[in-house]
């Protein structure tokens, strides 16, 4: 749990500090965004090529070795103070990084029992939350308090710490399986191809404000500085409360993603509303933590259901189809963030809130298409 919660931190720990990152490097807001987007799409495209290039080596030395690379990109990112150095850092950083959850999510499976597995599954997942509600808020304030470079050197020790505390209490494991022949065509069809497009576009369409939130929190509050890091800390309270709500919702509801991607869109909407007509007052904090907590409650909430049903969908495959789910994750990070600093601009922050929504539009009309074809498990 602790290696993705390590891994989240060191990826998203400076989104509070794009205005000061931005000053110090001489280039916009907008610029310094780009560098979150670099770092998830070459997540996107390392995560499936290294776990089928890696699927043969001990588990536990190779997710030590990834640790021990994210300390290494941190620590460079803390000291490169040029836009294009640091770049090529985050690419790289986020290329082997990605192999983090997935390695965790594999260990677990082999170290814990069957009848267990699914808690184990879901307390790995549970780092990222853990990182938006702890990590990144701490790596803001501590990134505020003594200058953003500190930020990464935080990240870089977590990540060291987590490396230590793996090496020393948890045991060796084999190499999982290979996936079977016909395992990539199984997994790129339909439906599956419609669910991960629906974790594209969840993702998407919430990193097109969450991508530059420490702009977005300043224009829709007024609130500079560490008090943006208490409000990152909603991001993990929602997240957390969301996975517990998509589990019970896959068990007790027929179609709960379009409703969830609703959800998504109407918070999207308010952050445009509190921008252009709240910054500075009470109703414009209010507003913006509700659309940060309960954003994140419906992001979250929609992967316990789109993962169980790719596992049903997929059947032996499941792992491979996880493994692509996980790179729409990171695309999607990516791409929101890209786009919300395009729109920003060209139009304005304000207008940010108004891309994601209709991304989440977008989102809505494809989990309505795949509702006839992955039937939910049932009670």
């Amino acid at each position: 749990m602790l290696a993705p919660f390590a891994f989240a931190t060191g990826a998203y720990v400076f989104a509070g500090l794009l205005e000061p990152m931005s000053a110090d490097m001489g280039v916009t807001v907008a610029a310094t965004a780009q560098l979150q987007t670099a770092f998830t799409i070459s997540c996107a495209v390392g995560g499936p090529l290294l776990a089928l290039g890696t699927a043969g080596l001990d588990r536990r030395k190779l997710l030590l070795g990834v640790l021990a690379f994210l300390a290494l990109g941190n620590a460079l990112s803390a000291i490169l103070s040029g836009f294009g150095a640091l770049m090529v850092v985050r690419i790289a950083t986020g290329f082997i990084g990605a192999l983090t959850l997935p390695v965790a999510s594999a260990m677990a499976v082999m170290l814990i029992a069957p009848e267990k597995r699914a808690i184990a599954l879901a307390a790995i997942l549970s780092g990222n939350s853990l990182a938006f509600l702890i990590g990144i808020p701490v790596g803001s304030l501590i990134g505020a308090s003594f200058g953003w470079a500190a930020s990464f050197w935080f990240a870089a020790y977590l990540c060291l710490i987590v490396a230590a505390l793996i090496a020393t209490n948890v045991p060796a494991t084999d190499a999982p399986p290979r996936p079977p022949k016909g395992a990539i065509r199984t997994v790129l069809r339909w439906p599956l191809t419609g669910l991960m497009g629906v974790t594209l576009l969840t993702f998407t369409a919430t990193f097109a404000t969450v991508g530059l939130i420490g702009p977005v929190v300043t224009a829709s509050t007024g609130l500079t500085g560490a008090s943006i890091g208490w409000m990152q800390a909603l991001i993990g309270i929602g997240s957390i409360i969301g996975l517990a709500l998509g589990a019970r919702l896959q068990r007790t509801v027929a179609h709960p993603l379009p409703m969830l991607l609703a959800g998504i869109l109407v918070t999207q909407l308010i952050y445009t509303y509190t921008m252009l007509f709240s910054a500075s007052g009470a109703n414009g904090i209010t507003l913006t933590a509700i659309a940060i907590s309960v954003g994140a409650a419906c992001l979250f909430a929609c992967a316990p259901i789109i993962q169980t049903r790719l596992a049903e969908a997929a059947g032996p495959a499941a792992t491979l189809a996880f493994a692509f789910n996980g790179s729409m994750i990171f695309l999607g990070q990516g791409l929101g963030t890209a786009i919300g600093g395009s729109i920003t601009a060209l139009h304005g922050l304000w207008t940010v809130g108004l891309a994601g929504a209709a991304i989440a539009l977008l989102g809505v009309m494809l989990a309505t298409r795949n509702l006839s074809l992955v039937e939910p498990t049932g009670a």
